[in-house]
């Protein structure tokens, strides 16, 4: 197919996509339950910020508490499963510990930090955690371990080199559109 048929079909395209801004402003839908979360979690979060603890809240603990809190209890079960509840109460709490900790609201004793990870008690912030080493990144280009005189080298380059001759004249074709909208807004 020759370039400028490519680059004309290519523009054809952009008939069919709309911008956000051209898109109607009068279709407002209810978002879904996943961009609400703050205000359902609101209590939650107020509650595992005023705890005054050292390790992770445990599943007894948010049991009572949702018990303690039957409104917020009828709102959250309504939409998120136990195990959802219970996982994401931990999260969070787990999250707000580290921040503190960062802050240095808290400090941890080196008993409580050396002290090895048992999962089926709660979990404990822990302040000494040694980096992984990070692994070798992989060869960035796969070409590179193609020797540069071989066939398949050669011709992996010419098609690079095509691609790049037929974005430049497409965007050679786009800029004065683009540059026009953007003058207008």
């Amino acid at each position: 197919m020759p370039r400028s048929e490519l680059i004309d079909r290519l523009l054809s395209i952009q008939h069919y996509m709309k911008l956000p801004n051209e898109q109607k402003e009068g279709t407002s839908v209810e978002t879904p339950a996943r961009f609400q979360r703050t205000d359902q979690w609101i209590p939650v979060y107020a509650w595992l910020e005023n705890l005054d603890q050292d390790e992770v809240v445990k599943s007894k603990d948010i049991s009572d508490w949702l018990n303690a809190n039957p409104q917020v209890k009828e709102q959250l079960c309504s939409r998120h499963s136990r195990y959802h509840l219970m996982h994401y109460i931990k999260k969070c709490h787990l999250k707000i510990l580290k921040r503190r900790e960062k802050k240095g609201f808290k400090q941890i004793s080196n008993e409580a930090a050396a002290a090895p990870l048992n999962k089926e008690t709660s979990l404990t912030v822990q302040k000494n955690v040694v980096p992984k080493q990070p692994a070798p990144p992989p060869p960035s280009n796969p070409l590179s371990l193609i020797p540069k005189d071989s066939d398949l080298y050669v011709s992996k380059r010419n098609e690079a080199l095509r691609k790049y001759e037929i974005l430049v004249e497409l965007e050679k074709k786009l800029s004065p559109i683009f540059s026009k909208r953007q003058d207008v807004n």
